[in-house]
């Protein structure tokens, strides 16, 4: 006595009834040679394939070819690059990370930052805005050399009062070469915790006061 299988039942248990369909909307190197061969042996007789066009049919084949073997073989290696990402950033928690900020926390510790000169500068200013946008300090740096420099405010306003805890919109201008421009600021703060992303995805820091930010977002860390 023969019994039925319904094939519904095993690929809803995960078990495949059968070979799996062929994607018939793409095309191998197999197929690829026997159309060739047969584009060849149908050709007008009195027009035939010129060899330069036939090499460049197989160049073009392969060029696509190889490009999605490498697309596929760039995509594995980014993939495996995740979690030894991840063990790079779980070494930052509670070490100081340097990162491009805007708006920076002033706390029990003050207002920490960095500032990164294209040149030497004869000059750097910085100004802090409150929530409001109103200027509530300005102070200068004086002559920075080119690179990374760290700076620090206390929170201690002109008249001798004590800025308010909260976050401050921080914006930096070097004098350089006899020109004032506006140079990128970047927060200085610990790393509490770090974020693994799903599917391959960046592995993201969490930075005290701060927010999330991705790993690669990082300049120094101390």
């Amino acid at each position: 006595m023969t019994t039925a299988i319904d094939t519904s039942v095993l690929q809803g248990l995960g078990l495949n009834a059968g070979a799996p369909e062929a994607d018939k909307n793409k095309i191998g190197q197999e197929q690829f040679l026997k159309l060739m061969t047969t584009q060849m042996q149908n050709q007008d007789p009195f027009k035939p394939m010129e060899n330069g066009d036939f090499l460049g049919q197989i160049a073009q084949f392969s060029t696509v070819s190889g490009i999605q073997d490498l697309q596929e073989s760039f995509s594995q290696f980014s993939t495996a690059l995740v979690p030894n990402q991840g063990l790079q950033a779980a070494g930052l928690i509670d070490r100081n990370v340097l990162v491009p900020a805007d708006y920076l926390p002033l706390n029990e510790d003050g207002l920490n930052a960095a500032v990164e000169l294209p040149d030497p500068a004869s000059q750097v200013n910085v100004s802090v805005y409150n929530a409001a946008g109103t200027l509530v300090h300005n102070f200068n740096l004086g002559a920075l050399g080119q690179g990374v420099s760290r700076y620090s405010w206390d929170g201690t306003l002109p008249d001798g009062s004590q800025a308010a805890a909260g976050h401050y919109k921080v914006t930096v201008d070097a004098k350089i070469n006899s020109e004032n421009i506006a140079v990128k600021n970047y927060a200085n703060l610990p790393v509490e915790s770090i974020t693994f992303g799903g599917n391959g995805s960046e592995v993201n820091v969490n930075i005290r006061d701060l927010g999330t930010r991705k790993f690669s977002d990082i300049l120094q860390i101390s």
